[in-house]
């Protein structure tokens, strides 16, 4: 019994004296993001332009808001959305790092399509009793938009990076042809500012 009372004590450890305390900044700050986007609408290649703005927290979670526009749009056929944007970075400070984002959103669009009519009027003078007719227009709609994207991040300097990432447009709206708006998208981008 007297053998195990010295290894007892000799297990206990003395306390240490408290050290400082060090205190890190949070690195926040404000950062913008020029984007270019390459999709497909109403089964086109189109090109995206716009970006996103607002504020970055310890250089890993950004809020704020974002829009984009059809670069290449004519006369039947344009989009635009927007909405809040949400993002979480990681390895912000290293060269490579990446990040998750995400826009959630209203937009409109003007696409054109064909649309048929049929005759019912009942007179029996006219030939064309119970014809169809087709009739090419163009039509506005306002749809919801949820756009998820994952990035790459290359750090050119120290408030500034370039982003390449792909993601995927889903969208809905009261008249259908969300099939023709919604699609996969390749992102090219520069975010500048942040708290790095």
């Amino acid at each position: 019994m007297i053998a195990l009372v010295p290894l007892r004590v000799a297990a206990q450890t003395t306390p240490s004296a408290p050290g400082p305390m060090i205190f890190e900044p949070v690195r926040s700050g404000w950062l913008a993001a020029p984007d270019f986007k390459i999709t497909e609408v109403d089964h086109r290649t189109s090109e995206l332009v716009g970006g996103y703005a607002g504020r970055i927290t310890d250089d890993t979670f950004f809020i704020g808001g974002g829009g984009y526009w059809m670069a290449n749009q004519s006369r039947d056929r344009e989009m635009a959305y927007g909405g809040l944007v949400v993002q979480w970075l990681a390895r912000t400070n290293a060269r490579l790092g990446f990040s998750v984002k995400g826009l959630v959103g209203g937009g409109a669009a003007t696409l054109s399509g064909l649309t048929l009519l049929r005759d019912n009027d009942n007179d029996d003078r006219d030939d064309r009793r119970g014809r169809i007719t087709t009739i090419r227009g163009r039509h506005n709609q306002a749809f919801f938009v949820a756009e998820p994207e994952a990035d790459v991040l290359v750090r050119l300097t120290r408030h500034m990076r370039l982003t390449v990432g792909a993601g995927y447009r889903f969208t809905t709206s009261e008249r259908g042809g969300d099939s023709r708006l919604r699609g996969a998208a390749g992102t090219l981008g520069l975010q500048i500012g942040g708290g790095s």
